[in-house]
């Protein structure tokens, strides 16, 4: 069968995409290249640039190259800007979803698997997030996450289309340092983004319920995160029905003190944070539960936090002083 993935030359959708072809599936992949990177993904896999939003070019892709699943990545992600641009996050991330899966129903698609977020929890009071732990997404971006769970269920539900949702957690580091996230809206390169401009980092709060006062995440090698969608997309290939939503975490928590510190050690820096007021709407604690995807897809996460710290730094050096980390 072939794949499209949408947003495939993005951060995590250009792991996902090589991970999927490294292990022979058939991949064609759509961007817009608004925030993608084409050189991303090596020359066998075709790149069709391009929206979600564009109905006729769907319709074209799915004919040109008789593609018989999709795994929808492409979306905007930034939970401040969502906030300012409501009406563009459902535009762009319900609206382009609408799209494709009509598009993907009238060319007799029948497996479908969508990146959704932990955004769509809000701010749980419990130690591990459970696929049945309550959704009450706190931005925009989150409610379009969710809004797009229910709409991939009900056009499954009413087009026989098999479906996965992946709820993923904080995503870090890279497989490979020409593949490292270009952007500094994720905590990790922000902090490098202060010690490259020699200023220490910071930690928006230090007084939260938890055991050292900061906040506690739940961080997911992006490697680990492509195999997942692997693991997925061979569950629908392999004659799944119906409809599943899994977290995809290490279902362990890191807390931003002992991240930095972390990140301290990998790049030599190891001056003190500074500690500034609370960011509204942080969850002291989001840790997923990941029993369900082991059970389902038959997948956990392989790699640590550290892993993550030093490939990520490794990415880092490489844009940004154009040689790797010895």
């Amino acid at each position: 069968m072939t794949w499209l993935i949408t947003g495939g030359a993005g951060y995590i959708g250009a792991h996902v995409a090589r991970a999927m072809a490294e292990a022979g599936e058939r991949v064609v992949a759509l961007d817009d290249l608004s925030s993608g990177v084409p050189n991303r993904l090596p020359e066998s896999i075709p790149l069709v640039r391009g929206s979600s939003l564009d109905g006729d070019l769907l319709k074209r892709v799915f004919a040109e190259h008789a593609v018989t699943g999709v795994v929808h990545l492409a979306a905007r992600k930034q939970v401040g800007e969502s906030v300012a641009e409501p009406t563009r996050y459902y535009r762009e991330n319900v609206g382009g979803l609408a799209t494709l899966l009509e598009a993907a129903a009238a060319a007799g698609v029948e497996r479908f698997l969508f990146s959704s977020s932990a955004a769509v929890y809000g701010n749980p009071d419990v130690d591990l997030i459970t696929e049945d732990t309550p959704c009450a997404p706190m931005s925009p971006y989150g409610e379009t996450k969710l809004a797009g769970e229910w709409l991939v269920r009900a056009a499954g539900r009413t087009h026989g289309i098999a479906t996965v949702c992946l709820r993923y957690f904080n995503v870090a580091g890279a497989a490979a340092p020409e593949l490292a996230d270009t952007g500094v809206f994720n905590v990790i390169p922000m902090v490098f983004e202060r010690l490259t401009h020699d200023e220490a980092p910071r930690i928006f709060g230090d007084d939260y319920p938890t055991p050292d006062g900061t906040c506690v995440r739940d961080y997911i090698h992006v490697a680990d995160l492509a195999e997942a969608h692997l693991a997925a997309a061979r569950r629908l290939a392999d004659g799944a029905t119906g409809d599943l939503t899994v977290n995809i975490g290490r279902g362990e928590g890191v807390s931003v003190r002992e991240l930095l510190t972390l990140i301290g050690e990998v790049s030599g820096d190891t001056r003190e944070p500074v500690v500034e007021p609370r960011r509204p709407g942080d969850a002291p604690r989001a840790v997923a539960s990941a029993a369900l995807a082991a059970k389902e897809l038959n997948w956990s996460a392989r790699r640590d936090v550290r892993e993550m710290v030093e490939s990520a730094w490794e990415g880092w050096l490489l844009r940004h002083s154009g040689t790797q980390a010895d």
